[in-house]
């Protein structure tokens, strides 16, 4: 029987000193041999227990704070009271330090508290991403941003480059990134709070890495229209649905996709939904097309049969048609604004906050905005009709004048995403460095520099002429005109 250990009142510091650690090479078997062995076990065990206990003690500490004091360091930092920083930063980790003395933070504990990878890493992924054009994330990042404000940010960008955007400027080999890790991580007490903290700081605008989030989950499940399969329109039309050639052989891998990774993504795209990062809507047509691709996929009978696992989804319930749909369908490239989503921005909700917020108006409120919803719709039908009649008209292909465009010319139109002709466009962003470098005649890194140099008050000028053209952008397509 193994006699049992007695490690003295020395047991919090064994194992920290060196004659702790007395050579085993000698031999075992003799007294002495025997004594350096149980002195070196000992000492083994004693630091992992510590090791342990401290790991314990540090998580049960984070998890202990109040939510609210997470908050506040995020929102309010000129705020926080001495003894607030402190405690934060006594949870001992980078998350706390970030929280309470953000500005002491060293480059690396930046990048660990963002969730990025070290930046000699992130340095080399946005080097080989753009052929060594670029060098930071900060420069990938305002040429995403560029982009996004032009409305060119699919045809701006590499598809190396939006998979760093995507997935915090973890290149796609990188061997332990997941999105459902990265999820887990962001729910961790703190965590979400100093990532959207420093983010701010930094001058990140989630739009950009949002954008290239949904153009990279396109580019792994590819998708086709489909029509919807609710009664009438829905603010998921057109409804995208991966199509077979998803599960089809890809390339030299000759694989189908695995019913686990399309649950694994599910998982994923729900923690982002909780976290608040993206819509109802993007939730259920996601949705809608991974329990699509578990169907098409169906090589194991137990994910459908009535003795299956469930799928790690909340069921949902829909409103209302008539709240939800609003009284007809839309053009096929008009973006329906439907009496509920009206609603939600204007009033400035997202998520499930939408529908309570609806089902708490009055039934005149209810009434009002489904009126100004079919005002919308029948403006831009009228639009629409008046762009065919001027000879865009997939069915006046008898004619032969210079306007008429090939049926399936327009079709490949609307499979890409593209307008019609004459049909205006939603306006996007108009920001002042966006003004700044349509006076330019050079290279958008250029501009970047030469922006950062300007005087604040010049600075300013550049964002008052892009208020402006927001603001006639946005008359202009609320009256259904070009600019």
């Amino acid at each position: 029987m193994t006699e049992p250990r007695n490690l003295g009142s020395n047991f919090g510091t064994l194992g920290t000193r060196e004659e702790d650690w007395p050579d085993v090479d000698g031999d075992l078997d003799s007294e002495e041999g025997a004594e350096a062995m149980r002195r070196a076990d000992a000492a083994l065990h004693a630091t992992i227990e510590r090791s342990i206990r401290q790991r314990n003690a540090q998580s049960a500490h984070g998890g202990a704070f109040p939510k609210s004091l997470y908050i506040k360091a995020q929102n309010q930092q000129d705020r926080l009271t001495n003894e607030e920083r402190q405690l934060l930063l006594s949870r001992g980790d980078v998350v706390g330090k970030a929280l309470a003395r953000p500005d002491s933070l060293t480059t690396e504990e930046m990048h660990q508290a963002l969730l990025w990878p070290p930046p000699d890493l992130v340095l080399a992924n946005v080097q080989r991403a753009t052929g060594g054009q670029l060098s930071t994330p900060i420069e990938l990042y305002a040429k995403g941003k560029d982009a996004l404000d032009r409305g060119q940010f699919n045809t701006m960008l590499n598809d190396d480059e939006i998979a760093l955007l995507a997935r915090r400027f973890h290149a796609r080999d990188y061997p332990t990134f997941s999105e459902v890790g990265m999820s887990r991580a962001l729910a961790r007490p703190g965590v979400a709070q100093a990532a959207k903290m420093l983010s701010s700081m930094l001058g990140l605008d989630f739009a950009v890495f949002h954008a290239a989030l949904m153009r990279q989950v396109g580019q792994m499940y590819p998708l086709r229209q489909m029509a919807s399969p609710f009664p009438g329109p829905s603010l998921m039309q057109p409804f995208l649905m991966p199509g077979p050639e998803v599960f089809a052989p890809q390339g030299q891998l000759g694989q189908r996709q695995q019913p686990s990774e399309i649950i694994s993504a599910m998982t994923s795209l729900h923690e982002q939904h909780r976290l608040g990062n993206i819509t109802d809507e993007e939730v259920a047509a996601q949705n809608s097309e991974y329990v699509a691709a578990l169907q098409s996929s169906a090589q194991v009978p137990s994910l459908f049969s009535p003795n299956g696992f469930q799928l790690p989804w909340p069921p949902a319930t829909s409103p209302s048609n008539d709240d939800r749909f609003g009284s007809g369908p839309w053009p096929p490239i008009a973006r329906p604004q439907n009496p509920i989503t009206i609603f939600a921005n204007e009033v400035g909700v997202s998520g499930y906050e939408v529908e309570p917020g609806w089902t708490a108006l009055s039934g005149d409120e209810k009434a009002a905005y489904r009126t100004r919803s079919e005002t919308l719709r029948r403006e831009a039908w009228a639009q629409h009709e008046a762009t065919l009649a001027e000879g865009t008209s997939p069915t006046a292909l008898s004619g032969a004048g210079p306007r008429q465009r090939p049926a399936r010319n327009l079709a490949g139109l609307a499979n890409r995403g593209e307008r019609f002709p004459g049909v205006p466009a939603r306006p996007g962003i108009i920001t002042g460095l966006g003004v700044f470098r349509d006076e330019q005649e050079t290279d958008w890194q250029e501009v970047l520099r030469r922006w950062e140099a300007l005087p604040e008050e010049q600075r300013q000028g550049y964002e008052v002429r892009a208020a402006a053209a927001n603001a006639a952008a946005r008359a202009a397509f609320r009256e259904g005109r070009t600019l």
